[in-house]
């Protein structure tokens, strides 16, 4: 990561509630190693972009189909 791309990293507020959760369930999510890839800078938490597309795509489920029963 260079000094560019700074402008790419999110915080951890921002990439909350962006994702429509609150930051503690991001903190939970961190703790338990299941959240977004994220940098420490400091006591500062910040997650690239990049990083946050990739675990989006990984977090991707197929829609299952609908049961066909008889009617």
């Amino acid at each position: 990561m260079n000094f560019s791309d700074l402008k790419d990293l999110n915080t951890e507020a921002e990439f909350a509630a962006w994702r429509g959760v609150s930051t503690r369930t991001v903190q939970r999510e961190r703790a338990m190693r299941t959240g977004a890839p994220f940098v420490r800078a400091g006591k500062a938490v910040l997650y690239r972009r990049e990083a946050i597309e990739a675990w989006l795509l990984a977090q991707e489920q197929a829609q299952p189909r609908a049961h066909r029963g008889a009617a």
